[in-house]
């Protein structure tokens, strides 16, 4: 099943958003490989560790348009 819908998604973005199949190709997945010989603890605090990032990134975001109206 997991094969079948691969193809069918492929079709899909083939069709209606070639680019984004182009960048689909073009993951390098060494670094995919690289990321999963980690352990899930150690995937866990990276996560961790990039969503506090990207919520002091909106956070200064949002002070920074509130600042200047």
């Amino acid at each position: 099943m997991g094969d079948e819908l691969i193809t069918q998604v492929r079709a899909y973005l083939a069709e209606h958003d070639p680019d984004v199949l182009a960048a689909i190709e073009d993951v390098d997945r060494s670094l995919i490989q690289l990321e999963l010989q980690r352990s899930p603890l150690e995937r866990l605090v990276a996560s961790v560790q990039q969503a506090r990032f990207y919520e002091r990134l909106a956070a200064s975001r949002k002070s920074a348009q509130g600042g200047s109206r």
